[in-house]
């Protein structure tokens, strides 16, 4: 065990020394680690944190200057709501998962929104989450992928379109946790994956 730990975190140095962090191409999140190369993970466990340094608007406008809009909870705790629906997300995302490495993920949230009303009920517009991303090996504590960001934007629907989604249960939760699933799952493993969001009953 010991001896596969060391092979697997010499071969992320090694992938590090060639590559930088953080970069986007084409729209999507490019890790400093070629994850492909890395023998397969799974998932022990997560922490995710929601910085209460993030600004939050209630403002029903068409985009309000803020890291967290979100109308999809009645009004109330958004620190805690925007964790809860991270919580639900990776847990979809990485449920499944079951390679020879078990990892722990450290996520810290740097910015979500979601829709306004005004927004939802009118032309749609998209959700757009950002968070850091660090991997590290559940046995030794290992750093395995370096923190860095990853950027998460999917359209999101507008109109009569959001009332259809909305009444089969396909709500803005529904939608921002399908899509951390997809991202979360995506960036561990490098396979672009897309969930069904499943309808909130």
């Amino acid at each position: 065990m010991r001896r596969a730990t060391t092979l697997i975190s010499a071969l992320a140095l090694l992938l590090l020394a060639g590559c930088s962090g953080g970069l986007i191409s084409g729209g999507k999140t490019v890790p400093p680690v070629d994850v492909t190369q890395l023998p397969p993970m799974r998932v022990e466990s997560f922490s995710i944190v929601v910085p209460e340094t993030l600004t939050v608007s209630e403002e029903n406008s068409y985009k309000p200057k803020a890291d967290i809009v979100w109308r999809g909870d009645p009004y109330g705790p958004r620190y805690a709501q925007v964790k809860a629906i991270f919580e639900a997300g990776i847990r979809d995302g990485v449920k499944d998962l079951s390679g020879s490495v078990p990892v722990n993920l450290h996520i810290v949230v740097q910015r979500f929104h979601s829709q306004t009303q005004k927004v939802r009920y009118t032309f749609g517009g998209q959700y757009e989450i950002e968070y850091d991303l660090q991997v590290s090996d559940a046995r030794s504590g290992a750093i395995l992928i370096p923190a860095y960001r990853v950027y998460a934007i999917e359209d999101a629907p507008g109109g009569s379109d959001a009332i259809v989604a909305d009444d089969e249960g396909r709500t803005e939760k529904a939608d921002n946790i399908a899509l951390i699933a997809a991202s979360i799952r995506t960036q561990l493993t490098g396979v672009e994956w897309s969930p069904v969001p499943p309808p909130e009953g």
